[in-house]
């Protein structure tokens, strides 16, 4: 099992990753699941994740970590980031860590705020 350090090392490379918008750093598991606000099915797959990752993070600014909680290799973090529209977005990630690599990935924001003002 790995140490609490070592768990938090990987997930602050997905945050360093979103904010640097370079995906080839975030250490992924062969058969990784990102579930996201946009995706309706989970993303599944290394390369499939991390082609996912360099997408999106360019439209993620600022990304920010609060609060972060770690039991074993399953991790809960607060986290914030500007979109490419102004707004700040507050949520949640959480991550699920086996050795030194991510093995699943789910982002909690309100999508709604990304909208604001917005006719639809």
């Amino acid at each position: 099992m790995s140490s609490r350090a070592e768990v938090e090392s990987v997930v602050l490379k997905f945050v360093e990753a979103l904010n640097i918008d370079d995906a080839s750093i975030v250490p992924l598991s062969e058969h990784v699941e990102y579930h996201g606000m946009f995706s309706p099915i989970p993303i599944s797959g290394e390369a499939d994740v991390r082609d996912y990752i360099d997408q999106i993070a360019p439209f993620m600014l600022n990304e920010k970590y609060g609060k972060m909680i770690i039991e074993g290799g399953s991790v809960a973090v607060q986290a914030s980031f500007d979109s490419v529209n102004g707004i700040h977005n507050e949520g949640a990630f959480f991550f699920e860590v086996k050795g030194d690599k991510i093995s699943a990935i789910k982002v909690v924001f309100d999508t709604r705020r990304m909208f604001e003002g917005k006719k639809l």
